[in-house]
């Protein structure tokens, strides 16, 4: 890397997990670092590619699902039109460049624009750190500096991270001071405008976002997405205000397990995940409610939701790469196969059990499944089926549009018994499920999952 040219600072944003511009410290850290210097506002496509070897990586796919690929680009257009309206814009480094991969058009980018500081978010993903690691070794001479953007707390609030979420929610909820700050939860401010991006990217074209039209023709045909279910940070707080003010918080626990209804869970997953939505927003909104509306049974499970959400992060920052791993954090592994014809009937919803086909339609179709149908296929795919859990896994990552990797891959172990469960592997009967949760067949028949 060259020599900079001035004194001036150029500051690097690579945007992960935070595709927002309000509550969000990272960029609020780039204003403060770039305030005399130039800023790069930088989304690099599938960055962790480079860390898989294809040929031998059994649970790697080809692309996004086309509902999971729509829901971040609309997230990436929407936060584009935010940074434009405050001096800047947004840099999009694909992975299918006909040259090179994203990994080494971010290298290219950093030396020909002599980047002084890099600032990212906080993140529990494995894969992405791997790659934070790999640019501070290939760069030791640029500062980075990492702020926290997608959790409740700072660091782990804990002297340990406890080994079931029982604990660890009991352990919070005794502690007065914890639940103190988390009830005053801050909301950073939003920059009021950034510093322009280096002159000499302004006839770099090819660098700047931009969603081609048949690309998204293309998406719209292929899926049958909720129309609330719009990507960014924009329409997240569109929905964060409609549901606060609706009733649905106050009945959200006894309509939750709901397969296939748009107001019975709160669907504030799919904008957490990416970080079009801020946690703590949904936080402090949800204390108002209490405060000013109700505070009942249901109103506590969302905060017990996302205590779950936040454990999961924390577990996945602690145990690592033993989160992609067959025994997980056990000490055993479990006794699954493979088996190509059993994956192929699971994944296309034609195994014996119609609630479990139905749920698959339905992910395919939409990029979403309810959180009870994601239980009753998971138990499908490791207890009737068989199967290694991490097929599973790497499924839902493939398609959900709120995927979240602490999440996905700590539900799917818990579900197979080789994680935070203290119970051990837990098996749904479907056929009981089947009758509790859709008894006259109305979301089976929607979903065409007859046997």
């Amino acid at each position: 890397m060259s020599n900079q040219p001035s004194n001036k600072k150029v500051t690097l944003v690579l945007f992960h997990n935070d595709l927002r511009v309000a509550d969000n410290a990272t960029l609020l850290k780039a204003a403060a670092l770039s305030s005399n210097g130039r800023l790069l506002l930088v989304y690099a496509s599938s960055l962790t590619d480079r860390l898989k070897n294809k040929d031998s990586h059994t649970y790697h796919y080809d692309s996004l699902s086309h509902a999971r690929k729509q829901f971040l680009f609309e997230s990436l257009a929407d936060l584009n039109a935010s940074l434009m309206q405050l001096g800047n814009r947004l840099l999009y480094l694909p992975n299918s460049s006909a040259t090179s991969d994203s990994f080494t058009q971010l290298s290219e980018l950093i030396e020909q624009q002599y980047v002084t500081d890099i600032c990212v978010s906080k993140t529990a993903d494995y894969n992405q750190n791997q790659v934070y690691e790999l640019l501070q070794k290939q760069y030791p001479q640029i500062s980075w500096h990492v702020q926290t953007t997608a959790t409740l707390f700072d660091e782990l609030p804990l002297e340990h991270l406890p080994k079931s979420f029982t604990q660890f929610r009991k352990k919070i909820e005794s502690n007065h001071d914890l639940l103190h700050a988390e009830k005053d939860s801050v909301i950073c401010l939003t920059p009021k405008s950034l510093s322009p991006l280096p002159e000499s990217m302004f006839n770099r074209e090819g660098y700047f976002f931009k969603i081609d039209r048949s690309d998204t023709q293309v998406l719209n045909e292929h899926i049958q997405q909720q129309p609330n279910f719009k990507g960014g940070e924009s329409s997240g707080l569109k929905h964060l205000k409609g549901y606060f003010d609706s009733d649905a918080p106050s009945t959200y626990k006894t309509t939750r397990n709901v397969l296939d209804d748009w107001t019975h869970s709160t669907k504030f997953s799919a904008w957490l995940a990416n970080g079009s939505l801020s946690v703590n927003m949904v936080l402090n909104r949800l204390r108002r409610y209490e405060r000013d509306i109700m505070a009942n049974d249901s109103t506590y499970w969302i905060w017990f939701e996302l205590l779950w959400r936040e454990y999961f992060y924390w577990y996945a920052a602690a145990h690592q790469q033993k989160l992609f791993w067959l025994k997980g954090i056990a000490q055993h592994s479990p006794s699954t196969q493979f088996n190509q014809k059993r994956l192929a009937q699971w994944k296309h919803g034609q195994t014996p059990y119609s609630i479990v086909n139905a749920c698959m339609h339905q992910l395919k179709s939409t990029g979403y499944m309810s959180n009870r149908g994601r239980q009753l296929v998971a138990s499908c795919l490791v207890h009737e089926l068989g199967l290694d859990w991490r097929y599973g896994a790497t499924y839902f990552e493939q398609h959900l549009i709120d995927y979240d990797v602490a999440s996905n891959w700590g539900n799917w172990q818990y579900l197979a018994g080789v994680g935070a469960d203290p119970r051990g592997c837990r098996q749904f009967n479907l056929n009981k499920q089947t009758e509790q949760y859709d008894p006259n067949g109305e979301f089976i028949r929607k979903w065409q999952g007859e046997v």
